[in-house]
């Protein structure tokens, strides 16, 4: 028997850091089911500690930071970190990266940086009109990446499209991955007509999935949506007189859990928030924000904590931070560190994701173990 109830022990991990708690699965069998429970997992998630992933400029190298004090910068050891291009991080949520690499062979992974473990999704059989010879093997194609609450469960979501004429006829699939299933299926309903997106340039809010599109023109036109939990396909309309005038880029994504677009002009930008998801006049543009350098493209991050600087993307430049009072634009620097190119912020998650080789390194592990005497037997149940 523990000398602690349960509930006792629970409320003393979840006070706990992940590091922590992630050594203390060794302490008995009662705590290791404990921290891996799914119920636990999601009270420790509640606690909204954040870090901050940093890729280092011209690399696939990814560091992660505390978010507060941008202290103790670790480098993180995801199976791509070695290569020099071809790799995208496609989204954040919940904790978890997803990363597509873009040589062949095509892969995607959910990567979880508070534990520094992987999955890899199994591959696709993607099929004629969807499949060339190219780089990757893959026609024209957007990734979205998300949590369902309903099914309490990680998706991501491949979008495949390919003109088949020069009148717009085209062919679209839906595929989507469920990380508690470990498989794809196709997705309930098809691409409802065809559009172009950058890669990355999703945004997830509330289990669902949003894309920033224009047609064939660059014009803008009304955001793609994807319901994650029933499958289907909405819109939700751009603020009024956006794309009117003339714009160089246009970033979708989340700021203080609201849809936030970015309208990036030549010296520069507007950032807008929809305050009420959905609503067309809820759409406020709380920002403009002079650019230090000219045709540079602007994407917000996250507020910092004392909520009087905002942390921006500047793609060509450096991660920078945006002093919300006198508007001066500062380079965002790591001691140790080279040029910042972006940033992702992570909430600490507990979730240990593993591959086939892993699990079979596990099972391994724990035949190891029962051969070992007991030295704990006084907290085990």
């Amino acid at each position: 028997m523990s000398p602690f109830p349960k509930d006792i022990v629970i409320d003393i991990l979840l006070r706990l850091p992940a590091k922590s708690i992630l050594r203390f699965k060794r302490v008995s069998k009662l705590w290791y089911q404990i921290i891996n429970d799914p119920y636990f997992i999601n009270l420790h998630l509640q606690r909204h500690k954040l870090y901050i992933v940093f890729r280092i400029s011209r690399t696939s190298v990814l560091h992660l930071c505390d978010f507060d004090t941008f202290n103790n910068p670790t480098e993180l050891g995801y199976p791509f970190k070695d290569l020099a291009t071809g790799v995208n991080i496609e989204g954040s949520c919940r904790g978890l990266l997803c990363i597509s690499k873009e040589t062949y062979p095509f892969t995607i992974i959910f990567y979880n940086p508070t534990t520094q473990t992987h999955k890899t999704l199994p591959s696709m059989p993607i099929k004629s009109p969807f499949r060339y010879y190219g780089d990757n093997g893959l026609a024209n194609y957007h990734l979205g990446f998300g949590y369902d609450p309903k099914s309490e469960d990680y998706k991501c979501v491949m979008i495949l499209l390919r003109l088949v004429d020069q009148v717009g006829s085209f062919k679209g699939q839906v595929m989507v991955y469920s990380l508690r299933a470990d498989s794809w299926t196709r997705g309930a309903q098809d691409v409802p007509y065809f559009f172009h997106c950058r890669h990355g340039d999703s945004a997830h809010l509330g289990g669902i999935v949003h894309w920033y599109i224009e047609d064939n023109d660059a014009v803008p036109l009304p955001i793609v949506s994807y319901n994650l939990g029933d499958e289907s396909f909405g819109s939700v309309p751009l603020p009024n007189n956006v794309g009117d005038s003339l714009h160089m880029n246009t970033h979708l994504g989340v700021l203080n859990e609201c849809l936030c677009l970015t309208v990036n002009y030549v010296d520069d930008c507007d950032v807008w928030i929809m305050k009420e998801y959905g609503v067309l006049e809820s759409w406020t543009k709380v920002f403009k924000i002079a650019k230090a350098v000219h045709y540079e493209v602007l994407r917000p991050i996250s507020f910092l904590k004392n909520r009087k600087q905002l942390l921006v993307n500047f793609p060509w430049c450096n991660v920078s931070s945006v002093d919300l009072e006198n508007w001066k634009i500062t380079k965002f620097k790591l001691r140790g560190l080279r040029k910042l190119e972006s940033a992702y912020i992570c909430l600490e998650n507990l979730l240990m994701l593993k591959d086939d080789e892993d699990k079979i390194s596990d099972f391994q592990h724990l035949l190891e173990n029962a051969k070992k005497p007991r030295l704990i037997n006084n907290t085990e149940t």
